[in-house]
């Protein structure tokens, strides 16, 4: 790409070479507690330590085409740490490096009044400027298996996203309209096409910013027997009472094996023998009726990874309110109202996707007066009422679109009922505190409960994170604090 809009610069035209941009960061802090990956035990106090680095490019030919091409790199140390028999005081490092930009645009035309630019490439993408960890869920997220995704190889100051493929970016006056034709390179099945697009429009000379987006995600699946797995352990069917049953039969089988834990503890109740019966029940008939000596044939429906999200995003800014002399004691983000909210997947599908405020994560925030002391302080509450598990391990796993099922021989996320503390996960929070110390040079501290995941040692799955988030629970110790001091000109 880079060399066929290369080889259309003639010696003639108007080339512009920016200043090449240097960036470095180092960020280091505590998550308090969490747990890594599905089965583990928690852990807490776990230090974490990440230095990354980075080189920008920029080019302009005639004023017309603009070029951008990045790398950059982050170091870390792979979680959980284990110690072998052998080197006991080693750990496993991890170095990404790779393109953080590689994109061409095209100014088709910019009169002032109204512009359109169209491109190409791997590029940085973020809609929302006021979500400083929590939001950005258009493209954060999957519909089907749910998941939510915040941070990433750093945790801090890294609230946007990735795209490769076709973008276009229309302005006319206050209203922006941006159209992206994606291909999935992260996430499996990949290269499946999505189509998105983000509107938004500003009032009042910006006292109120409006937005609102849709991302048709695996509209085009390049190999639709991946992103549409047609196996028993990816459906549901009618069994022949009538109701609906899911043909994995682990869902049924977790169930039954945390209950008949439970019975062999002193405290099991009653309640348990119930509970662990009808357990069996499920599970015993759904073997039934699928066993290949079953008079009874199932007609398998399939759950899909293609699915539709959409979202909506407001922002206000008082300080359009305030007297000129208190408004200039602030800086251009103080005071900021903000709020996001997306449906992340507009169809349900029996058992796993029965409600769609069920996959509807709504986030509000704030930003606290610095008084041009600090630039930012960035406060975010998030409500979440997900019946799963924040995971995406079907997907890397199977390619399939369940959720993940809670383990029926852990009590991690089931104490009382199977499942039970899937519930304890509804709230998230972030503060985020940043100050440039001189020019180029800033601070930032980020203390959250959030969505984010840590670099697996088993770099298999599709972003080599851990497909499970590491909170679990809202408890006191399921946080992290983290401080971060970034460099760039």
């Amino acid at each position: 790409m880079m060399a066929a809009a290369a080889s259309s610069v003639h010696a003639e035209d108007a080339v512009e070479y920016k200043p090449l941009s240097i960036g470095a960061m180092s960020e280091f802090g505590v998550i308090q507690g969490g747990r890594f990956g599905e089965n583990s035990k928690p852990f807490y106090d776990e230090w974490v330590d990440h230095f990354g680095a980075s080189l920008t490019q920029s080019v302009s030919v005639n004023g017309k085409w603009f070029l951008n091409v990045g790398i950059g790199g982050i170091f870390e140390f792979q979680k959980q740490e284990k110690i072998g028999a052998l080197w006991g005081g080693t750990q496993y490092r991890s170095f990404f490096i790779g393109p953080t930009t590689a994109d061409v645009e095209y100014e088709a035309f910019n009169d002032n009044a109204k512009s359109l630019y169209v491109g190409m490439g791997i590029f940085p993408y973020k809609y929302n400027p006021d979500a400083s960890n929590l939001g950005e869920y258009l493209f954060r997220t999957g519909p089907y298996p749910t998941y939510i995704m915040t941070g990433g190889y750093s945790f801090v100051n890294n609230s946007g996203a990735s795209l490769q493929g076709l973008k276009s970016r229309f302005t006319l006056g206050k209203f922006s309209a941006d159209v992206f034709l994606t291909t999935e390179t992260v996430m499996p099945p990949l290269y499946d096409l999505s189509l998105a697009g983000v509107i938004k429009y500003s009032l009042a000379d910006g006292l109120l910013d409006l937005g609102a987006g849709v991302n048709l995600k695996r509209l085009v699946p390049l190999r639709p027997s991946k992103t549409t797995v047609e196996t028993p352990d990816n459906a549901y069917f009618t069994g022949p009472d009538g109701g609906t049953y899911a043909g994995n039969q682990s869902y049924y089988r977790n169930q039954k094996e945390f209950y008949g834990n439970k019975l062999s503890t002193s405290g099991a109740t009653a309640g348990d023998t119930a509970k662990y019966n009808q357990a069996k029940g499920l599970l015993d008939s759904v073997t039934a009726w699928v066993s290949p000596g079953s008079t009874f044939h199932p007609v398998y429906n399939y759950y899909t990874q293609a699915g539709i999200v959409v979202d909506a995003t407001i922002s206000l800014d008082p300080k359009k309110w305030l007297p000129t002399s208190v408004k200039d004691r602030m800086g251009s983000n103080d005071l900021r109202i903000y709020a996001e909210a997306a449906l992340l997947g507009v169809k349900n599908y029996p058992i796993f996707y029965e409600k769609q405020q069920d996959r509807m994560p709504i986030m509000v925030g704030i930003n606290l007066p610095g008084f041009r002391f600090i630039d930012l302080i960035s406060v975010q509450f998030e409500y979440y009422n997900s019946p799963n598990v924040n995971s995406f391990f079907e997907s890397v796993s199977t390619n399939g679109a369940t959720p993940q099922f809670v383990n029926g021989s852990q009590n991690l996320l089931s104490k009382n009922e199977y499942g039970d503390q899937l519930s304890k996960d509804n709230y998230s929070w972030s503060v985020l505190i940043k100050k440039e110390l001189t020019r180029g040079l800033t601070f930032s501290f980020q203390a959250a409960r959030d969505h984010a995941r840590l670099v697996s040692d088993a770099t298999w799955a599709g972003p080599f994170l851990d497909p499970n988030e590491v909170f679990y629970t809202t408890n006191r110790n399921n946080w992290y604090w983290m401080t971060q001091f970034s460099f760039g000109i």
